[in-house]
C-alpha cells in the first residue's frame, strides 16, 4: 500500500517482559493510539535498558532527516515470562495490536521464535535487540525479522580469521558448559574450520565447572591428552574456567617456551578500567576467593589471546548511559530509581541495541516514504536493512548480514607494557589491552584481522607466534634424523659469529641514523589543537585561555604581543612559530641542528619541544611564556621595574647567554628584546637561537621592518658584513646585550629617545665617518645610571670586537648591580612576584573603576533597547520565557502624508526629521508608565501594562501620553520646511497579549496578539491630529475617569467588521477630575431652565431632574421658603463652597454631554430642593450674582 500522504500513516507498536515495570492500565493504553502523523511502534524489555527506546525516538523526531513531517510513536506493552504459561499472552497481545494495525515491533528478548514467526506471517517488520534464538536467522520461515544483537555464534568468524592471519590451521577446542551458549560458539567454529580446511585436532567439552580441586582435574586430563599433538587451543567458556585452564598449563610447564597460545572466547565486554583485573580469577564474580598475584601468571598471559566484544567508542558513551537511565524511571517504564542504585548501576549494552534497532527502522522507512512505498511491507521494509552497515551509536560501523543478523564487532586483546598498571619490575607494569580488531569483508564473509597499532604487536614470549605445528611435526616424524659432522658445526658457527658482527654493526649505524634523524623533534599536527585567545565560549579551552591570558594587564593584549599563537600538544601549551618556506628538504645538517636542540635545556633557555614538517609548512615548537617578550613588559607603562626586576632579567638574561656560548649552539645572532621571554614566574628565557639552515631563504612577511628592529641590535662588524654568519658571533652578542641591556633601563627603545630614524641609525653604525664625532651610539647622558653600569655599556659597543668582553667578564662587571638580590633562586622569585602583586593591585583597581563606569553606560543602553526586566533576566543568563498578559493599552502612530512628503524631501531631510520627531516623543514617554516597543519607518509603537503590570492604569496613561503627544508634536515645526507642521494620526486599543524575546542576536521585545493587530488598525482609520480609540479603551478611561471622550460611531475596521469607536479630545485639569469622581457624581444629567421666581412656585413634575447618586450631608443645611422644602446653601455658610463645587460638577457634566468646553455658572442662581424624595437641583430667580467658569 503507498502513502502519498501524511493521512496514510499507520501506528507502530512495542511490547516487553516482566510486569512489574509497566503501567497500571496495561492493555488499555493501546486505545486511541492513532493520529494522522505518528509512526507508532511497539517494544519488549525490562529494567533500565528500556531507556534506550524514548530517547532514540526522541533523536528521531528531532532529526530533520528522518521521516520528514511524521512523528514517531512508541506503546510499551509486557509480555509476560517465557516459560510455557505465558505463551498465550503475547500472542493475544500481538494480535489486538494486529488488528489496529501497527506499522512494526521492537523486540521481543530472550525467546523470540513464536513471536517473529507470527510477523512473519502478517509480513510485519520486527526488529529484536536481545533475541539470540538461532533458528530466526532462517529468512525462509522469518523473512521479516532482523535483530542488531550479533548471534554468539558470529564470533566463530573472527576466531578463524585470527587464526588464518597466523597460520593456525591446527588447533584444539575447549568448550565449558557454562555458558549455554558454549556449544553454539563451537560448533560454529568447527563447521567454518572445516569448511577452510583447518584441522581440529581435538574437541573437548568441561562439564559443569566449579573452582574446585574435583573440576580442576577435569582441566588436568584434558591437557595431558591434547598437549603432545596440539599448540593452539581455542577456550570457549568462563572465564574463571579459562583463568584456571591457562594457570594448569603454566603449572604443566607449557608456556614457558612460547611454543603454546590460548585463544579465549566469551561474551563479556572489553572494559579498559579493569585491564590488570583480567588475569585474576574473580575478574567477573567478587565473591570468588581471589589469590595472591604471582609473577608466573602474568607471564603465562602473555600466551594468551582473548577476543572480547568491542567496546563502545563513542566518547559520549556515558552521557547516553545517563539519559537512558533517565528515560527508564520515566513513563512509561517507570523503572524503581533508587539514587545509589542509579548511580553505580550500568546500562547492559542491550538499551544500546535497542537505540539501533529503532534507528535502523527509522532509516528504512524514510527511505521508503521517500520512493513513495508501503512502510507496512516488511519484506520491503526488511529489504532496507538487510546486507547494510549502520553506524551504531556504540561509535563504529554494524553489518547486518542477508540473514538479517548483525555482525558482531570484536576487539583482540593481549598481555602489553602499561606504566599505571602497577610499580615495581617491568612484569608488574603490563596489563591486558587492546591490539587487534576486525574489518568486514562483504565479499569472503569472513573479516580481517588487523592490528590497532603497527607498533604495538603482540609480546610473544619468544618474539614470534607459536607454529600450529612444530618443523619436525608432533613427534619428529618429519625430520629424519642424520649424523652430525663437526665440519657443518665449525662452518655454522663462522657463518653465526659473521652474521652477528654484521648485524652489530648494523645496529649500531642504524641508531645513529635513528638518532641523527631525530624523531624525538617530529610533531605530528594530528595531536596538536590550535587555541584563539579569544575562545572564552569553547569549555574545552576555557582553563587554558584564563592560563595564557593571566598577564594581559601586563602585556597588553594578545593581538600586539610579538609572540602569541600558541596550541596544545600532549595536554601541554606550547608556542607556534611558522618558518615561511614553502618547500623543506630534511638535509643531514639539518637534522643535526634538530638534534642539536632537542639536546639545548637550560632554565634560561626557551624549551625547543619539536618542528612540523608537513604539507609544505615549517612551524617550530617552543614551551610557551605566558607573560610574553620583554618588549612587550618594557612597553607598558601600567608596570614599574625597580631595581630588583631590572637586575634579575639581566640576570637570567646573562645565564643563558653564558650557556649557550659554551654549547654547540656557539652564538645566538639576534639578541635582542623581542626573543627575550618571561614566563608565568618572572623567569627570562631566551628565545629564537639555532635551526640557522632550516630558516635560511624564507619569505618573512614584512621582511624590510624586521630587517630594520634586528639591525638596530646588531655589532656594527655584522652590518658591513655582506656575508655575514647566521648564528653571528659571541662579540656580536655582547654588543647586542649592550643595546638590551640600555633598552632595559631607558624603557624607550633599544636606541632610546632619538630624533634620526631606524634607517639612519643603522648608516651612522656601519660607517662611523658619517658623523663628524666618531662612533655612533646610543646616548648615555640621559640615563641617571652608576658609573660601572656606563663603564660596562662603553666596552659592550666597543668599535673594535676584540676589545670587547667576553660574557663571563660583563657577568663579572655587572656584579654590583646583583647586590640586592638574594642567593636563592625561590627567594628572587617570590620577592619579584610580590612586588608585581603590589603593582598589579593599584593597576587591577583602576581597570576595575574604568570597567564600572563602562558597564553603566552599557546597562543603560540595554535598558532603553529592552524593558529592564527582561534586560536583568538575559544578563543574569536565564531564559527569557513569553508570557501572556490580559489587559494592556497600544499606542499606534504615524505621520499623515508621509510618503508625499517622502517624495518631496532628500533622504537625508526624511532621517533628520524622522530623528526631531522620535527624540521629542521619546523625551515624553519617559514620563509615563510605558514601554516603546519600536518605530518602523514614520510608524511609533508604545505599550503600557506590561513587561511590569499596573493593573487598570495603563489606559490612562497611554490616553494621556497620546494627549501629550498629539499636543507637542502639533507644534513641531519640520526643519527643512518650516512652514509645515507635523501632522500626527494616533490610534488605542486595550485588550490581551503576549510577549516575549525573539532573537539571538540583536533580540527584540515583541508584542503578538490581536490587540495589536486591531491598534494598528484604529491608527489607520484615525485622522490627523486626532486620536481613534476603540470602545474597549473607551470603557477603561470611564473606569479611571478624567477623559473627555466623543463617539465617533460605527467604524468599519478591517478584519473586524462595524465597530464602535471614540474620538478622545480632552483631559481633565486634576481638580475637576477629583470633583467628578467624588461619590455624589450624576449619573444622568439634563438641562436646567429658568424659572419663574423661586423654586416654590414650580411643581415638582416640571422641572428637569438632575439625579444624585449620593448627596453629601454637608449639602443638606440652611432654609428656604419653597413650598417643596429647598434646602439653601448660604454664601456665608461653611458649605457654600461645597455647594458651588455641587452645581458647577452638574453643569460641567451637562456640558460635557452637549460637547461644550466652557461653562459659566451664576452662583446664586443655585438651590438644593428635596421634592418628593428625590434630590434635584433646580434655578432659582435669576438675579445679579458673582459667576464662575470652569475650562474642561
Amino acid at each position: 500500500m503507498n502513502f502519498p500522504s501524511a493521512d496514510n500513516i499507520r501506528d507502530v507498536a512495542v511490547l516487553w517482559r516482566f510486569s512489574t515495570h509497566v503501567t497500571p492500565n496495561g492493555l488499555s493504553a493501546v486505545k486511541n493510539i492513532r493520529t494522522n502523523t505518528q509512526i507508532h511502534v511497539c517494544l519488549c524489555h525490562v529494567q533500565v535498558t528500556l531507556g534506550g527506546l524514548p530517547l532514540a525516538v526522541e533523536d528521531v523526531n528531532k532529526n530533520v532527516n528522518l521521516l520528514p513531517g511524521k512523528t514517531l510513536t512508541f506503546t510499551p506493552f509486557d509480555l509476560g515470562h517465557t516459560s510455557s504459561a505465558y505463551r498465550v499472552k503475547p500472542l493475544r497481545l500481538m494480535t489486538e495490536l494486529r488488528e489496529r494495525r501497527v506499522n512494526a515491533f521492537i523486540g521481543p528478548d530472550e525467546s523470540c521464535t513464536t513471536e517473529a514467526l507470527l510477523a512473519s506471517a502478517w509480513n510485519t517488520p520486527m526488529l529484536s535487540f536481545k533475541c539470540s534464538d538461532s533458528i530466526v536467522s532462517n529468512k525462509s520461515t522469518f523473512p521479516t525479522f532482523a535483530r542488531t544483537l550479533a548471534p554468539a555464534s558470529k564470533v566463530s568468524k573472527s576466531v578463524i580469521s585470527l587464526l588464518n592471519a597466523y597460520d593456525w590451521k591446527k588447533f584444539a577446542i575447549v568448550v565449558s558448559s557454562k555458558p549455554i551458549w558454549g556449544s553454539d560458539v563451537a560448533s560454529a567454529i568447527q563447521e567454518l574450520a572445516e569448511s577452510r580446511n583447518f584441522t581440529i585436532t581435538h574437541f573437548k567439552y568441561i562439564s559443569d565447572y566449579i573452582p574446585i580441586k574435583k573440576t580442576l582435574s577435569q582441566i588436568e586430563n584434558i591437557i595431558e591428552e591434547t598437549y603432545t599433538t596440539t599448540r593452539i587451543y581455542v577456550f570457549i567458556g568462563e572465564h574463571i574456567a579459562m583463568v584456571d585452564f591457562v594457570r594448569c598449563l603454566q603449572n604443566r610447564g607449557l608456556l614457558e617456551s612460547g611454543d603454546y597460545i590460548v585463544v579465549s572466547v566469551d561474551d563479556e565486554i572489553y572494559n579498559a578500567n579493569r585491564r590488570v583485573n583480567i588475569m585474576e580469577r574473580n575478574y567477573l564474580d567478587p565473591y570468588i576467593r581471589k589469590e595472591k598475584s604471582k609473577s608466573l601468571d602474568k607471564i603465562s598471559f602473555r600466551s594468551v589471546i582473548k577476543i572480547s566484544m568491542t567496546y563502545p567508542q563513542n566518547p559520549h558513551i556515558r552521557d547516553i548511559c545517563t539519559k537512558i537511565k533517565e528515560y527508564a524511571r520515566k513513563a512509561p517504564f517507570r523503572v524503581p530509581y533508587h539514587q545509589r542504585v542509579f548511580e553505580n548501576i550500568s546500562v547492559p549494552i542491550y538499551g544500546l541495541h535497542l537505540y539501533d534497532s529503532v534507528m535502523i527502522y527509522a532509516r528504512a522507512i524514510t527511505e521508503i516514504l521517500q520512493r513513495g512505498g508501503d512502510i507496512n511491507d516488511g519484506n520491503l521494509v526488511m529489504s532496507r536493512i538487510f546486507n547494510r552497515s549502520y553506524h551504531s551509536i556504540q561509535g563504529f560501523d554494524v553489518f547486518i548480514d542477508s540473514n538479517g543478523d548483525a555482525e558482531g564487532n570484536y576487539t583482540v586483546i593481549s598481555l602489553q607494557s602499561d606504566a599505571n598498571a602497577g610499580s615495581g619490575n617491568s612484569l608488574a607494569q603490563m596489563s591486558m589491552q587492546p591490539v587487534g580488531f576486525f574489518v568486514y569483508n562483504k565479499d569472503s564473509m569472513i573479516p580481517e584481522f588487523r592490528y590497532i597499532k603497527s607498533g604495538r604487536p603482540i609480546l610473544w614470549l619468544n618474539g614470534r607466534p607459536p607454529l600450529a605445528e612444530p618443523m619436525c611435526g608432533f613427534h619428529g616424524e618429519l625430520c629424519p634424523r642424520k649424523k652430525l659432522d663437526w665440519r657443518y658445526l665449525v662452518t655454522a658457527a663462522l657463518f653465526a659469529f659473521v652474521l652477528i658482527a654484521a648485524i652489530a654493526l648494523l645496529l649500531k649505524h642504524y641508531r645513529y641514523e635513528q638518532t641523527l634523524a631525530g624523531l624525538l623533534w617530529k610533531v605530528d599536527m594530528k595531536e596538536v589543537t590550535v587555541i584563539n585567545l579569544g575562545e572564552y565560549n569553547n569549555p574545552s579551552h576555557k582553563n587554558i585561555v584564563q592560563i595564557c591570558r593571566q598577564s594581559i594587564l601586563v602585556v597588553g593584549e594578545p593581538n600586539k604581543r610579538s609572540f602569541t599563537n600558541i596550541a596544545l600538544f600532549r595536554g601541554n601549551i606550547v608556542a607556534m612559530k611558522k618558518i615561511h618556506k614553502k618547500n623543506v628538504d630534511i638535509t643531514r645538517s639539518i637534522r643535526k641542528e634538530l638534534k642539536l636542540m632537542r639536546e639545548v635545556r637550560h632554565e634560561n633557555i626557551i624549551n625547543f619541544i619539536g618542528a612540523s614538517i608537513d604539507h609544505g609548512s615549517v612551524i617550530i615548537f617552543t614551551t610557551y611564556c605566558a607573560r610574553g617578550s620583554l618588549e612587550d613588559v618594557l612597553a607598558n607603562e601600567d608596570l614599574h621595574l625597580d631595581h630588583m626586576f631590572i637586575s634579575s632579567l639581566v640576570s637570567d638574561i646573562l645565564k643563558g647567554l653564558i650557556y649557550l656560548h659554551d654549547s654547540e649552539i656557539v652564538s645566538h645572532g639576534n639578541l635582542r628584546s623581542s626573543n627575550c621571554l618571561i614566563d608565568s614566574r618572572w623567569v627570562c628565557q631566551i628565545s629564537d637561537f639555532g635551526l640557522h639552515e632550516l630558516k635560511a631563504g624564507q619569505d618573512e612577511p614584512n621582511k624590510t621592518e624586521l630587517h630594520l628592529k634586528r639591525a638596530l641590535s646588531m655589532a656594527p662588524e655584522l652590518l658591513r658584513d655582506s656575508f655575514r654568519p647566521a648564528r653571528g658571533s659571541q662579540k656580536g652578542d655582547i654588543y647586542s646585550f649592550g643595546i638590551l641591556l640600555y633598552e632595559m633601563i631607558g624603557r624607550k627603545g633599544p636606541w632610546g629617545e632619538t630624533a634620526y630614524t631606524k634607517e639612519e641609525i643603522i648608516e651612522f653604525v656601519k660607517d662611523p665617518d658619517l658623523l663628524q664625532h666618531g662612533v655612533f651610539r646610543p646616548a648615555l647622558n640621559c640615563l641617571d645610571i652608576p658609573n660601572y653600569i656606563r663603564n660596562c655599556l662603553r666596552l659592550c659597543w666597543d668599535e673594535d670586537p676584540e676589545v670587547r668582553p667576553d660574557i663571563r667578564l660583563v657577568r663579572m662587571h655587572l656584579k654590583e648591580l646583583q647586590a640586592g638580590l638574594k642567593p636563592n633562586i625561590f627567594d628572587n622569585m617570590l620577592a619579584i612576584m610580590e612586588k608585581y602583586a603590589y603593582n598589579l593591585e593599584g593597576l587591577v583597581q583602576e581597570r576595575t573603576n574604568l570597567l564600572y563606569e563602562e558597564k553603566k553606560k552599557t546597562d543603560m543602553l540595554l535598558y532603553q533597547m529592552l524593558p529592564k526586566t527582561v534586560a536583568e533576566l538575559l544578563k543574569s543568563g536565564d531564559p527569557v520565557k513569553a508570557e501572556c498578559f490580559d489587559c494592556v493599552t497600544i499606542l499606534f502612530s504615524d505621520i499623515v502624508g508621509f510618503t508625499e512628503l517622502c517624495t518631496t524631501s532628500t533622504p537625508f531631510e526624511v532621517v533628520e526629521m524622522l530623528n526631531d520627531l522620535y527624540t521629542c516623543c521619546d523625551s515624553i514617554i519617559s514620563n509615563y508608565d510605558v514601554y516603546k516597543v519600536e518605530t518602523i519607518g514614520d510608524a511609533y509603537m508604545v505599550v503600557s501594562g506590561l513587561p511590569l503590570k499596573n493593573g487598570n492604569r495603563h489606559a490612562g496613561e497611554i490616553a494621556s501620553l497620546a494627549l501629550h503627544l498629539l499636543e507637542t508634536v502639533g507644534n513641531l515645526k519640520i526643519r527643512h520646511k518650516p512652514t509645515e507642521t507635523v501632522q500626527f494620526r494616533i490610534g488605542l486599543h486595550s485588550g490581551p497579549c503576549a510577549a516575549g524575546v525573539v532573537g539571538q542576536k540583536m533580540p527584540r521585545y515583541c508584542l503578538f496578539g490581536d490587540t495589536v493587530n486591531t491598534a494598528s488598525r484604529m491608527e489607520s482609520t484615525g485622522a490627523a491630529m486626532k486620536i481613534h480609540i476603540s470602545e474597549e479603551t473607551y470603557q477603561l478611561l470611564q473606569e479611571v475617569g478624567g477623559y473627555i471622550c466623543v463617539e465617533r460611531g460605527l467604524t468599519n475596521i478591517k478584519g473586524k467588521g462595524d465597530m464602535r469607536t471614540y474620538w478622545l479630545t480632552k483631559r481633565l485639569q486634576p481638580e475637576m477630575r477629583a470633583l467628578m469622581a467624588s461619590d455624589w457624581a450624576p449619573d444622568l444629567i439634563s438641562t436646567v431652565d429658568a424659572s419663574n421666581g423661586c423654586c416654590s412656585q414650580a411643581r415638582a413634575d416640571d422641572l428637569p431632574l438632575l439625579k444624585f447618586q449620593n448627596l453629601p450631608m454637608s449639602m443638606r443645611t440652611g432654609s428656604c421658603n419653597c413650598a417643596t422644602k429647598c434646602l439653601y446653601s448660604r454664601r456665608s455658610d461653611d458649605n457654600v463652597t461645597t455647594s458651588h463645587k455641587a452645581a458647577a460638577a452638574a453643569a460641567a457634566a451637562a456640558a460635557l454631554a452637549k460637547g461644550s468646553e466652557t461653562v459659566q455658572i451664576n452662583c446664586n442662581q443655585l438651590c438644593v430642593c428635596r421634592l418628593n424624595g428625590s434630590q434635584v437641583l433646580s434655578n432659582r430667580s435669576p438675579r445679579s450674582a458673582p459667576s464662575i467658569s470652569f475650562r474642561l
